[in-house]
């Protein structure tokens, strides 16, 4: 049975190994070499003039930034409003939570300009009440403003898999926690949230995966010049892969790899250690 499994998952090992893992070890290399025809080792010298690089700098500034702010918030509310709907999600409340994922970037960017744009729709009824307009895509507020779409476009998918993992709870808690408070708040604090600890830690990382998609939509809007508060790491890898600088490029992306990677393997940790405990 144990061969046969091994047979069943050859083929997507072998796909992985060929389109992501080799593709991995080649970046890899670039990471501690420099030249292109005449290659030579260079140890961590491209990771001290990468800290050094202020367009690298600004580009981690904004994207911790964006990540920071719209994650934790994204997590709480999903979690708050999973806690609420626990058991009461249809079919058609599914579906309608998950749309905002199923529109394309391109639409998706298309219909935030025609709202926030300079001749938005939001400015035009500013302009009706005689209030100046407001530059939504601008360098001030953009990061709001996408920050905004990453939590419209994520909150239902988050929300539906928060709801089932509180409904998947024995209704037996419910019950025994009542014998000693009929309090909502602590119920969801001293019970479902230790017990779906390790959902809420998955939910965190894939969140900061789908953070760093949102290259799409501000690339949409902005090209290849966004305002100064909205170049992100992307932009920078994106800027250094159109100047064949493939140093500096692979050297980036190992920093990003590494911080997700910190993530995955602090949640493969914990949640070992949870099933340990509950053996």
């Amino acid at each position: 049975m144990k061969k046969k499994g091994l047979l069943y998952i050859l083929p997507g090992m072998a796909g992985v190994m060929l389109f992501y893992l080799l593709p991995f070890f080649k970046s890899l290399q670039y990471t501690f070499t420099e030249g292109v025809t005449e290659v030579r080792f260079v140890g961590f010298e491209n990771f001290a003039n990468l800290l050094k690089n202020p367009s690298f700098m600004l580009a981690a500034k904004n994207t911790f930034s964006f990540i920071a702010v719209s994650v934790p918030l994204l997590i709480f509310c999903a979690v708050s409003i999973s806690i609420k709907l626990n058991g009461k999600m249809s079919a058609f409340n599914r579906f309608a939570v998950l749309s905002p994922m199923i529109i394309p970037a391109a639409s998706a960017a298309l219909g935030w300009s025609i709202i926030f744009g300079d001749t938005g729709v939001i400015n035009g009824v500013l302009k009706i009440f005689g209030i100046k307009g407001v530059e939504f895509l601008g360098e001030k507020y953009a990061l709001w403003v996408f920050m905004l779409m990453f939590f419209i476009k994520n909150l239902g998918y988050m929300v539906i898999v928060f709801t089932s993992a509180v409904s998947s709870l024995p209704k037996e808690y419910r019950e025994a926690f009542a014998m000693d408070s009929d309090s909502d708040l602590k119920f969801a604090v001293k019970i479902i949230l230790p017990e779906i600890a390790p959902i809420v830690f998955f939910a965190v990382i894939l969140s900061v995966a789908n953070s760093f998609q949102m290259f799409r939509e501000i690339y949409a809007v902005y090209g290849n010049s966004p305002p100064m508060s909205m170049y992100i790491l992307q932009y920078f890898m994106n800027n250094n892969f159109f100047k064949l600088n493939y140093q500096r490029l692979s050297t980036a992306a190992f920093i990003v790899i590494f911080a997700v990677s910190v993530l995955v393997v602090s949640y493969l940790g914990y949640s070992s250690k949870r099933y340990d405990g509950r053996r």
